[in-house]
């Protein structure tokens, strides 16, 4: 169900469907179907309204004209809130950023940053080993574990991981995960 509602677009025609599982698999595996339950309960109970005035960094609010997970009337209400607050209509109907047109997103937050824009959208190709370190990664392995699984030894696991990292323009294992399983 939830992967219905935060990224529709990902079974389109064309698109592969191993985000969609991996999303899913996560979902089961991260928390029961009762607290599950529970935490989504608890983000459509909390209200922040109040507290948006208190935000005094400017802010780029960006929302997809089709999010099913969240409203576009809460998006707009909360750039409202926020003193410096900008809001930003973008076209899809994922909820997660980087599902979809993510060089939308790209272009959006480097304007509102004064960064240039981006000449050219860099391949993202790896090794076939780093591309395999990533894999096992995204499945939450520490260096230690992925050096058992690819005996290798720990520090050729970290610079894979590094090497991964850098290549791709990360900052950390998570960003790595979350490529890979949308279809890095």
């Amino acid at each position: 169900m939830l992967a219905d509602i935060f990224m529709p677009d990902v079974d389109a025609p064309g698109r592969t469907t191993f985000t969609r599982v991996a999303f899913t698999q996560y979902q089961r595996e991260a928390a029961t179907a009762e607290v599950a339950r529970a935490m989504l309960a608890l983000c459509y109970e909390v209200d922040i309204a109040d507290d948006l005035a208190r935000v005094e960094t400017p802010t780029l609010v960006l929302h997809r004209d089709h999010d099913r997970a969240a409203p576009l009337a809460q998006g707009r209400q909360l750039a409202d809130g926020i003193r410096n607050g900008q809001f930003l209509e973008l076209s899809g109907h994922a909820h997660f950023p980087y599902v979809g047109d993510a060089d939308a997103i790209t272009r959006a937050a480097r304007r509102f940053l004064g960064l240039p824009g981006l000449r050219r959208r860099a391949t993202l190709t790896l090794t076939p080993r780093q591309h395999e370190v990533a894999r096992l990664v995204s499945e939450g392995l520490t260096n230690r574990d992925i050096a058992e699984r690819l005996h290798i030894t720990e520090r050729s696991a970290e610079s894979h991981v590094e090497r991964i990292r850098i290549r791709l323009g990360f900052r950390s294992r998570s960003q790595i995960a979350a490529w890979f399983v949308t279809g890095g």
